[in-house]
């Protein structure tokens, strides 16, 4: 007797927990659909006064049908939650989910089950929310087309300044104007690479970037790379390094003008922010599957670093570590945002290593795939099998060995050409006349440019002492040059 008490107990026990669901109004029906018992809950959405008699039939309209005597489900599931229409004493309605159960009699005293919950304001929370979705997107597009139209307007005007900088510099100018267009030239550059960044990221949240795979040299990519990149590492004293390791395809299916675009980015960051010491690029290939494999790229700077503080702003769009960044250094901040944007494009992921004054390293890894065999010999794709491709340019360290250094100076009438203006140089010097000793100086560097990177670095370095006006410096590292190009002439007559 005690036990049967005990089940009973525990049966109330949990139909009372059902009546106490939040936000659930909760009906118990007998068979003919009379409301045995109720939360209070429907008395309050519903208007119904508590001891007032009920069926459920009246309340839910379109779910129940009467059979017999016998109330059945009208085309509504069982046990399975649905939308229906929940009416209120005064007639109106409410929407609500509702979740039906039909139960044993013998063991409950009740033919079914009931629970309602009013998701009116749900509904109407949903519309909100589709509403000012499609006002949003619609304030993008203007916004994209707007930005689109505005960058497309600066490109003409600021092509048209390059333009005639450029046309300038092949004109007979003084140091000091040559100086001055070449300072408009880099502005235009640096406003174009401004147009271009926005213009991407307008795509990029648009949804109108793609990725495009094609076969590509990989590394006549990097070769590129680091030859566009040269001579801003070059102005400033930088060491540029580029470490492409052994297994590496040459030929290989990806987007490379997006991967191109990516090492830009960080090239140019990582020369920006760095004053002394080198900049390193390292690519290993981390993954090889059947169709495709990963390449990892790693540029490693020796800048001004990153504070772990700041880490979280680095990937935000127009978003800089500190305010001075952009007074100091320049950008829009959006650099960074694009370079992770296009990096997931591609199937991989990007981070970043830094602590503040000891430099800075950013790697990502991309996914490419991997080119067809050659049908006619059955051959693999050529793989760079005894080391690793290496370029090294900048200032030569003294550990390193100036020697292997391969010197080609091109054909007879250029050495000429650098000899006659070697000559005039001396003689400028000598007379302290510097604006004409820099303007041979600088010819002299665009003649020795096509050549090996030593005689260029000698060139390069002349020219800035020449411009200082340094009379007994100008002299030595004339005498540098000098001695290096005749080596490089009697290596070439041996």
């Amino acid at each position: 007797m005690m036990g049967d008490y005990t089940s009973f107990e525990q049966k109330m026990e949990r139909y009372r927990s059902l009546l106490n669901i939040p936000e659930e109004m909760v009906f118990f029906f007998e068979e003919d659909g009379f409301i045995c018992e109720r939360n209070h809950l429907v008395a309050s959405q519903l208007e119904y006064e508590e001891e007032e008699a009920l069926y459920i039939q009246e309340i839910f309209r379109s779910v129940f049908e009467l059979r017999s005597e016998r109330l059945v489900l009208a085309g509504k599931p069982e046990a399975e939650r649905f939308e229906t229409a929940v009416y209120r004493k005064n007639q109106t309605c409410i929407t609500a989910s509702a979740y039906i159960c039909f139960l044993d009699e013998e063991e409950t005293g009740c033919y079914g089950m009931c629970c309602a919950r009013n998701i009116g304001k749900y509904k109407e929370a949903a519309k909100d929310l589709i509403s000012a979705k499609v006002e949003v997107e619609e304030v993008h597009k203007e916004r994209n087309e707007f930005v689109a139209n505005v960058t497309h307007e600066l490109r003409t005007p600021v092509n048209g300044v390059m333009g005639l900088a450029q046309n300038l510099l092949l004109t007979d100018l003084s140091a000091e104007q040559k100086e001055s267009v070449d300072i408009i030239k880099q502005c235009c550059s640096n406003m174009i690479k401004i147009i271009n960044n926005i213009l991407d990221f307008s795509k990029l949240q648009s949804g109108k970037f793609t990725i495009e795979y094609n076969e590509f040299s990989f590394h006549q990519m990097m070769d590129k790379l680091v030859k566009v990149n040269m001579p801003q590492a070059e102005s400033k004293g930088i060491k540029l390094i580029c470490n492409v390791s052994a297994g590496i395809p040459d030929m290989m299916i990806g987007d490379e003008l997006r991967i191109t675009q990516v090492l830009n980015n960080l090239l140019s960051n990582a020369i920006k922010f760095t004053s002394v010491g080198q900049i390193v690029i390292n690519v290993v290939k981390t993954v090889d599957l059947e169709e495709e494999f990963e390449l990892f790229f790693m540029v490693i700077d020796t800048g001004i670093g990153i504070a772990k503080e700041d880490m979280d702003k680095l990937f935000r769009s127009f978003s800089q570590v500190d305010a001075s960044i952009t007074r100091r250094f320049g950008g829009t901040g959006l650099g960074l945002s694009i370079v992770k944007e296009l990096v997931e494009m591609m199937g991989g992921s990007v981070n970043v290593e830094s602590e503040k004054g000891k430099g800075s390293t950013f790697s990502f890894s991309v996914r490419v795939k991997k080119t067809e065999p050659d049908t006619d010999t059955g051959n693999e794709p050529d793989i760079i099998k005894e080391s690793p491709y290496i370029f090294n340019f900048g200032d030569i360290t003294a550990d390193e060995d100036e020697g292997t250094e391969l010197y080609i100076l091109g054909s007879a009438e250029n050495i000429r050409e650098i000899n006659a203006n070697m000559e005039k140089l001396v003689i400028c010097i000598e007379m302290e006349n510097w604006d004409r000793a820099d303007a041979f100086a600088d010819n002299i560097k665009q003649l020795v440019a096509e050549d090996t990177m030593n005689l260029k670095r000698k060139a390069f370095r002349l020219q800035m002492t020449v411009r200082k006006g340094a009379h007994e410096a100008a002299i030595v590292q004339y005498n540098e040059l000098k001695n290096a190009i005749d080596e490089a002439f009697s290596k070439e007559e041996g």
